[in-house]
């Protein structure tokens, strides 16, 4: 009898990987790819049910590889995949990997459907690529019934044709399904689809062939959540959903979520709760707008700083809010979902990223995973700057990274500014100041002209209408029933907003409005001034939009708080420049480069190297979601970075006094020196001096109010 070894081959290339190999005759496509690591989907493992393994033969003679490729080398449609195309639509030369046999020389394409490891490319300041390995997986099984005579238990058999078809040994199941597992089983004549976690516990059973599963990735800042639904089959983000954190109500910043926390009985349940509330409301509303339901998902990876880390697991923040901030837990976090209160899939698990220290989180270890400046070259310095509510920084390369947190406050995303409010429509989110007349050009979310094209309108004909009609289409534009109008101003808009007013010379270098500029959009109450964004009639309120004194301060604090502790961590590792900056955060895509540095949000560097790449904690959170390996590399990332606390450094309140004024009281910007040379000319030409005086706030007061 010939051995296997004198079995006749023939050879088979697959493509786009290249990947080639001579094969014994009669081999399936399926197991010729397996045989040279080429992943192709097959959910159903050989059954021809599934459909996730289609490929396409290439027909031709292929020089390169020294073979004649044809159709008709592959084994007829018949059988089971026969059955399979009469009840399904079949795309011209696609066949089942899993359903033919080689019987010839091949060259087969694997379309990107098939791929098990498909990539979901993103691009930002470079471009890379997830490769999709989610931690929960489908397998599809047909399991024999028992008989009187074999009365071995349901999940041990289902367990013994999981080890023989897969080869997942050691499975264990978790123990909430074992009350709806004979049901499911029995329910499509003992074929199921199981939802294996990490190839060592099976977290749901379906009955039937099942192709659907879900998973999100969470990223819980301190004033806002921003939520993915994600397939965990194809990496595609299914829908997105985000919502202010609740927590606000009880502190807008971190201390005083500490201070809630310890000093109520039920402080820490409050907080939890309230975020666990928001977390099953956002998964509802992002799983409705996919067509699915909540309990489709399986499994959920989520990221926070270091508070939210623990007011997420229920553990008291106490110590993160006194030295030595040390926090109770610093490795990931693996849990089952409902043991925090989601409502998801009953088995579905949860897992939470690493902390890096008592004030940098997991959110931080997110930013890294997105943004790797772990693998900035050595000649390079990376600054990522996360900025939010508690502003987090990385600086370095692949020789040494620095990491550092900063309170910069909700300033940068509304809060505490007096028409702040979120990225919704009709937030003011871009401004231009004109420097000779200070009028105002805005735009608002969810419109695409600027203001000065609201007047006229897209049809030109505005500027003809009664005041009845305008009056008529404002109270529409109210009602919702006309086009947006606006109605306050979200962080890029403030952030535009004060580097417009400084270059145009009405604020001075120290934040302050100046008492010469004469403008009606500049007005004084007492010694603190405001300045009108938009008029009444662009808001359709009746108030105006403004830009106030107190708006300012608050702004400057928090970019002292941010460049103070870049300013720190370059004199910890011994440079006086920057190579890269990356502005990252809830609105970082929003945020404009030049308006960021004129602001003196982040130190001098070129334009051209300032990027703004969103939300890259989400981002990270998302990785991690639709590929396993991530996980590890998070807690590898998590010990290898160094942590600064910045608040202990020796200097650290002359860095920060130092960092308030616009830009920097010492500090240069060569790549602005036009700009703020500019700035300074118009200050000079109205009479502006750089340090307005108490006296000079008041003698504007005065004149505003019609005094001497």
């Amino acid at each position: 009898m010939p051995s296997q070894t004198d079995k006749p081959t023939n050879r088979v290339v697959f493509q786009p990987s290249g990947r080639q190999a001579e094969v014994p005759h009669g081999t399936t496509l399926l197991d010729a790819a397996r045989a040279m690591g080429v992943e192709i989907e097959a959910i159903c493992n050989g059954r021809q049910t599934c459909g996730k393994c289609q490929v396409t033969v290439e027909e031709g003679h292929f020089p390169k590889h020294a073979i004649t490729s044809a159709a008709d080398h592959l084994s007829s449609p018949d059988g089971r995949e026969g059955k399979y195309w009469g009840t399904h639509p079949q795309l011209p030369g696609r066949r089942l990997a899993c359903g033919c046999e080689v019987q010839g020389d091949l060259m087969v394409f694997v379309p990107e459907e098939s791929q098990a490891r498909k990539q979901v490319v993103r691009k930002a300041a470079t471009e890379r690529a997830i490769v999709v390995d989610p931690a929960a997986k489908l397998y599809y099984v047909e399991i024999e019934p028992p008989t009187l005579e074999h009365q071995l238990g349901d999940w041990d058999r289902l367990a013994a044709e999981l080890e023989a078809r897969f080869d997942l040994s050691g499975l264990r199941i978790d123990p909430i399904l074992l009350g709806t597992l004979q049901n499911a089983v029995r329910a499509d004549d003992w074929k199921v689809t199981v939802t294996v976690w990490q190839d060592r516990e099976v977290i749901r059973v379906q009955p039937g062939y099942q192709e659907e599963i879900y998973g999100l990735a969470v990223d819980i800042g301190t004033t806002t959540i921003a939520m993915h639904l994600c397939d965990l089959r194809t990496g595609a983000v299914l829908a997105t959903a985000s919502r202010m954190n609740p927590q606000v109500a009880y502190g807008e910043d971190l201390m005083s979520r500490i201070s809630y926390a310890d000093n109520r009985d039920d402080g820490l349940a409050t907080l939890h709760g309230s975020a666990i509330n928001a977390l099953n409301e956002l998964a509802v509303e992002a799983a409705t707008d996919a067509g699915t339901t909540a309990d489709a998902i399986t499994d959920i990876v989520l990221v926070g700083n270091s508070v939210m880390h623990h007011i997420l697991l229920n553990v008291p923040p106490r110590e993160l809010g006194q030295a030595p901030f040390g926090p109770a837990v610093s490795d990931a976090v693996d849990i089952k979902a409902r043991d925090l209160g989601l409502r998801l899939a009953p088995g579905a698990q949860a897992h939470v990223l690493p902390i890096e220290a008592g004030h940098v989180g997991a959110d931080n270890v997110a930013v890294m995973l997105a943004e790797r400046p772990d693998q900035a070259p050595a000649d390079e310095i990376w600054l990522i700057v996360d900025v939010g509510t508690n502003g987090e920084l990385l600086l370095g390369n692949s020789v040494h990274l620095l990491s550092a947190s900063s309170p910069t406050g909700p300033a940068f995303e509304g809060a505490q500014i007096r028409h702040g409010m979120r990225a919704a429509p009709g937030a003011i989110e871009r401004v231009r100041v004109d420097p000779d007349t200070l009028e105002v050009n805005f735009k608002v979310i969810g419109r695409d002209e600027w203001s000065d094209a609201w007047e006229q309108g897209s049809s030109g004909t505005e500027g003809q209408e009664t005041a009845e009609e305008r009056r008529q289409r404002k109270r529409k534009a109210l009602l919702g029933d006309g086009p947006i109008l606006a109605t306050g101003i979200c962080g890029s808009g403030i952030i535009e907003a004060i580097a417009e007013l400084f270059m145009a010379g009405v604020l001075t270098p120290d934040g302050r409005f100046a008492p010469q500029v004469e403008s009606p959009r500049l007005s004084w109450q007492g010694a603190k001034a405001e300045f009108v964004l938009a008029w009444p009639h662009q808001t359709g309120t009746g108030r105006s939009i403004v830009v106030t004194s107190d708006d300012v301060r608050a702004i400057q604090l928090g970019k002292a708080a941010l460049y103070s502790g870049a300013r720190l961590m370059m004199e910890r590792l011994g440079v006086d420049h920057v190579d890269k900056v990356l502005l990252a955060g809830a609105f970082g895509s929003y945020i404009d480069s030049k308006h960021a540095m004129v602001l003196g949000m982040i130190p001098d560097a070129e334009l051209g190297k300032v990027f703004t790449v969103g939300n890259s904690a989400g981002d990270g959170a998302r990785i991690a979601l639709l590929n396993r390996a991530q996980r590890e590399e998070a807690r590898r990332l998590a010990r290898w970075v160094d942590y600064v606390a910045v608040a202990l450094e020796p200097r650290f309140q002359d860095a920060f006094v130092e960092a308030l004024p616009l830009p920097h009281k010492h500090d240069a910007f060569p790549h602005l020196a036009e700009l703020l040379d500019a700035a300074a000319a118009r200050r000079k030409a109205r009479g502006v001096s750089d340090m307005v005086s108490a006296r000079e706030r008041r003698l504007a007061a005065r004149r505003a109010a019609g005094g001497e």
